[in-house]
């Protein structure tokens, strides 16, 4: 009997080990349970024990990329201070590509290494962000963030490498679903309870005598908690559209995708959204539904354009989505302020690349830079400013030649997924094209107010995409 209780058993535990893993956790309770960070490291050992609970086999490289997907959510959990930090997602990043490497090398059965040419435009990238250095105001902040792309760009690779046949590429996306699904409950919870709200707390206005807070669950900036759920959530329409399996747990998760998205009352989002819907609807031959999208568009963007001062006067809360001013004094006084400075940060990002056209200021310098590049007459903005433009932010910090190589290596994906699509016949895989091809565009536009070029989320779909590629181009061959 002992024998075979021992064989049900998910894992063989060996008491010596956990006795001094309690032990070890027991002592380390009370010396670090004052800080924030240790609460973090809990988070990531609770979704650990969970993967144990629910787990009937031993773990796989599949399992330990779901758990870094699970911290993608929790994008702002870190550890250490401004400048020297390690994020919980990169802390689940450890065991995954240390398991990749000894597999990788060790066992010596598996297929040899390839390298696709988009790793190698992206080693052409690296280079660049290296030269650009020598332009850095400051070049050890600068070097951090090539080696953070470095970490995504192999990231990637890993992904590419380990979804290797359809079975784990429906794993990986029901789990993308599903997490992003189950993180839009918390958001939905952290706009009306800003006691759930990790770091600061942003009040959008009071609605029917409740007041509302922008909610990004684990990510400081609601904006780019947004980015994430919008990026799956047109995954999740598109899997829903199509004609295929259809998961009713995707509705579900779709419809707490969407309440997510208005929790974080990110106008970016909600038009990235919107636009890549658009496109869904159109390629699924949505046609009436398609117009209709297009009509609400085009009525929205004529009233919010044509009624400003109505909306100020009767509808203060719409006006601080919309607007984020309510105080229409304070507008009157700074008219910048719609656009969040956006506008000077624009300029002084283009001023940038006219300065040093070839290499930029160096990565991760723009910001660094605004003071001596801000507009003339600018009276209101900070002494350092953000791109607030991806494609701005390319051109200032890694000039030309980095905005075309980064730039080409998302147009190289996106011409490979068009060429599949018109070549593969699994209908799931179409699915799953057009879906990475949405999440995409999703980023694209999103990109044109906000800093993306670091987000996992990207850098995963990039990495499906390509996984996706390898397995029909396999099978194609193997048939």
């Amino acid at each position: 009997m002992k024998n075979v209780y021992r064989e049900n058993l998910p894992y063989k535990i060996n008491m010596k080990k956990f006795f001094v893993f309690a032990l070890i956790a027991g002592l380390s309770i009370p010396l670090f349970a004052q800080t924030r960070e240790f609460y973090y490291l809990c988070v990531l050992v609770v979704f650990f024990l969970l993967f144990l609970a629910v787990k009937r086999k031993p773990l796989t490289l599949i399992d330990m990329l779901i758990l870094m997907i699970l911290t993608i959510p929790l994008h702002t959990f870190r550890f250490g201070g401004e400048e020297e930090f390690i994020r919980l997602s990169e802390i689940a990043f450890l065991p995954l590509f240390f398991w990749w490497i000894a597999l990788r090398f060790l066992n010596k059965s598996r297929e040899p290494l390839t390298i696709r040419k988009e790793f190698l435009l992206l080693a052409v990238y690296l280079l660049i962000n290296i030269a650009s250095t020598t332009n850095s105001m400051f070049p050890a902040i600068s070097i951090k963030r090539i080696i953070i792309l470095t970490y995504l760009f192999l990231f990637t690779y890993i992904v590419t490498d380990i979804v290797n046949n359809k079975e784990k590429i429906n794993i990986v996306i029901k789990a993308m679903v599903l997490i992003s699904g189950l993180s839009g409950i918390i958001a939905m919870a952290q706009s009306v309870f800003p006691q759930l709200i990790i770091f600061a707390h942003l009040p959008i206005g009071k609605f029917f005598g409740i007041t509302f807070y922008r909610a990004g669950v684990g990510w400081h900036d609601p904006n780019y908690y947004a980015l994430y759920l919008t990026m799956n959530a047109v995954l999740t329409l598109t899997c829903i559209l199509s004609s295929e399996k259809q998961y009713p747990l995707f509705k579900i998760c779709f419809l707490l995708q969407i309440l997510g998205l208005l929790a974080t009352f990110s106008r970016t989002g909600f038009i990235s959204l919107v636009l890549v819907i658009v496109y869904i609807l159109n390629y699924f031959r949505k046609r009436k539904l398609m117009i209709s999208a297009l009509m609400l568009i085009l009525i929205t963007v004529t009233v919010i354009a044509t009624s400003t001062l109505t909306i100020y006067k009767k509808y203060p809360f719409l006006a601080s989505v919309v607007y984020r001013v309510t105080d229409q004094n304070k507008l009157t006084q700074q008219p910048t302020l719609i656009m969040g400075h956006r506008f000077a940060a624009f300029e002084a990002n283009w001023a940038m690349f006219l300065d040093h056209p070839l290499l930029g200021v160096g990565p991760f310098m723009a910001t660094y830079n605004f003071q001596k590049y801000r507009p003339s007459g600018y009276k209101y903005s900070p002494p350092l400013l953000a791109s607030h433009n991806q494609y701005l932010q390319l051109l200032s910090e890694k000039g030309i030649f980095g905005f075309i190589v980064y730039l080409g290596v998302i147009f190289i994906i996106l011409m490979n997924i068009n060429k599949f699509l018109r070549r593969v016949a699994d209908s799931e895989y179409k699915t799953y094209l057009v879906g990475l091809k949405s999440a995409i565009f999703a980023y694209l536009i999103f990109s044109f107010v906000g800093e993306t070029s670091h987000e996992v989320q990207f850098w995963l779909t990039m990495g499906l995409s390509m996984a996706l590629f390898n397995i029909i181009k396999k099978e194609s061959l193997n048939a």
